[in-house]
């Protein structure tokens, strides 16, 4: 037999448990009753909002897509035509430039190209070339590196402590001449008193005080030191020309031909006096050659045709 406490408790059990149960169903409807509202609310909500925008009609959407597009159209139909008469005023212009340019090039002779000699070859050197018998043309060039070494072994202030000299060598006849010059020069006019001889002109500076020079430097870069000047470099062996004829080019005999008997005969040239350098007097040469012939006044500056005196005319000589 259950006691009565055991049922007591078991009727307590079950209250507890229908008591959940109500509890339980109570709070699943009060959800699904919010649901319901919050359903209803956001119903209202969308039909407020769908009453408040007003009617499209689509006709006339359509109608203004349509003109839109016509614009954008008649816009793109501008703009090409406006690149085509640029482009063909472009052409007429370049049409007329040519035509321009070829009437132009057809007027301008051709012309040759040319090229303008460097200022300088950075190269030392001296090159002496005769002008006349009497007067040579000297130029002259320093390399920038020959001009470093002076420096190095001289010290910075070396181009202004010394300037430069062309020295005339003379090898026929054993002599120097010393021309001072500048150093804003590299070319220079020397005129010679002795023709048909051979010269070499150097280029050197001299020290304006009595230098301090470090002799082991001088040897290192290989640099001649004859007291207070400094040779830098020789020219070429340049003979200067004759001034006057070269006799000894010519014939043996001579050929004279008597203008008024056309009788030729042969003179030795030795025979003539003062041949062989001396400047010969033309009257005493025709008084020693045409002795018998020549009258005083054969050398009268009048035309010979013009005179009445008995003389040939120029006409008759043959």
């Amino acid at each position: 037999m259950p006691k009565k406490e055991d049922l007591k408790n078991e009727v307590d059990d079950n209250k507890e448990e229908a008591s959940k149960e109500v509890v339980n169903e109570t709070k699943t409807k009060e959800k699904k009753a919010s649901k319901k509202e919050t359903k209803k609310v956001e119903s209202n909500e969308k039909e407020i909002k769908t009453s408040k925008e007003p009617e499209v009609d689509e006709a006339t959407v359509i109608e203004k897509i349509k003109n839109f597009i016509a614009k954008i159209v008649a816009m793109q139909e501008e703009a090409a035509r406006e690149e085509s008469e640029e482009e063909s005023e472009s052409e007429e212009k370049k049409k007329k430039t040519t035509s321009k340019k070829s009437t132009k090039e057809e007027e301008r002779p051709v012309q040759i190209e040319y090229y303008d000699l460097p200022y300088r070859y950075n190269e030392t050197i001296v090159k002496v070339l005769a002008q006349t018998p009497k007067k040579l043309f000297v130029y002259w060039d320093l390399a920038d590196a020959d001009r470093q070494k002076y420096i190095d072994t001289f010290g910075d202030d070396f181009f202004y402590k010394t300037y430069p000299v062309l020295l005339v060598y003379n090898e026929d006849k054993q002599y120097v001449r010393e021309i001072p010059i500048n150093d804003f020069a590299n070319s220079w006019y020397i005129e010679i008193d002795d023709p048909k001889t051979n010269y070499i002109i150097q280029l050197g500076r001299k020290f304006i005080n009595q230098p301090q020079v470090d002799y082991n430097k001088v040897i290192e870069h290989n640099i001649i030191l004859r007291n207070d000047y400094i040779p830098i470099s020789d020219s070429n062996k340049m003979e200067s020309p004759n001034d006057h004829v070269l006799l000894e080019s010519l014939p043996d005999y001579i050929r004279f031909r008597n203008v008024k008997t056309n009788q030729e005969r042969l003179v030795k040239l030795r025979s003539l006096r003062g041949a062989l350098g001396k400047v010969y007097n033309v009257r005493k040469f025709y008084d020693d050659q045409y002795k018998d012939e020549l009258t005083d006044d054969m050398f009268d500056m009048q035309n010979p045709s013009s005179s009445t005196r008995g003389r040939l005319s120029s006409s008759q000589f043959k």
